[in-house]
């Protein structure tokens, strides 16, 4: 009998390929949730539409520009008593030439899949640096101009991988909100989830910041991952900045910040 066949070798590469990546995998979700120091995150840009005026509003970003993320993060780290006062750490890393593969919008669980499979495998292809991505967030942020009333492709962020792929506008006047969808998407790879419906309107109660206020409506302040204000039922508005968003309690469960 031949233990040494191509076959078996073929077989045997394949499975210690496999344990590797579950050992990566549940490696990443003990350290991304043990908040024992900072998490790592870099901003990669990309310029999502190839017009000039994306390209100098990315050639003008700076670390300046993200360090509200940190300073949210530290603040509602304060409110939950955490271990580490600083649970993120941003960076902004080299631009990106080129775009991560798009989910279709309309797609079935193995199509989410095997997005999931190719974006992971860009990811490796194309950061462009020689960094260890075991222990940090990479947010791939695809800057465009955009169409002025026409909301940009839906962001994402994969806790399989620690990636973010975050679509932005390419305006000043929309860094504040930028802000908030990337601090959405990071807070995805940690294994927070959506708090909204379908109609993207803050589901009550994991959806609002304050959900035992009285009388309940107006809300003053969002929650981060519903990203709305609720004004009245089925009715809200997009949090300005992250001055005006929160972590509430749902969400910070499903983050391990509370047990």
């Amino acid at each position: 009998m031949r233990l040494f066949t191509f076959t078996n070798i073929r077989v045997g590469l394949l499975f210690l390929a496999l344990l590797f990546a579950a050992f990566y995998t549940l490696h990443q979700y003990r350290f991304t949730r043990s908040w024992n120091k900072p998490l790592d995150v870099v901003i990669f840009p990309i310029n999502g539409d190839g017009q000039a005026a994306t390209q100098s509003y990315i050639d003008k970003l700076s670390a300046s520009d993200f360090s509200i993320i940190e300073q949210w993060a530290a603040r509602e780290a304060k409110r939950y008593q955490l271990f580490v006062s600083k649970p993120v750490q941003v960076t902004l890393g080299p631009t990106v030439d080129t775009l991560p593969p798009v989910l279709p919008d309309q797609q079935n669980p193995w199509q989410t899949i095997g997005w999931g499979l190719k974006l992971r495998w860009w990811a490796f292809r194309h950061t462009p640096d020689d960094k260890s991505n075991l222990e940090r967030v990479r947010m791939f942020v695809i800057y465009q101009q955009g169409e002025e009333g026409k909301p940009l492709r839906h962001s994402l962020g994969l806790q399989k991988g620690l990636l973010g792929v975050v679509y932005a506008f390419a305006k000043k006047r929309q860094t504040a909100q930028n802000n908030i969808v990337i601090s959405h998407e990071l807070l995805h790879t940690v294994g927070a989830t959506d708090k909204y419906d379908h109609a993207g309107f803050p589901v009550f109660p994991a959806g609002f910041a304050d959900p035992g206020h009285k009388p309940l409506y107006p809300q003053r302040l969002a929650e981060i991952m519903a990203g709305h204000v609720p004004l009245a039922p089925q009715r809200s508005e997009m949090a300005r900045s992250l001055n005006q968003v929160v972590i509430n309690e749902f969400t910070a469960r499903e983050i391990n910040w509370l047990d």
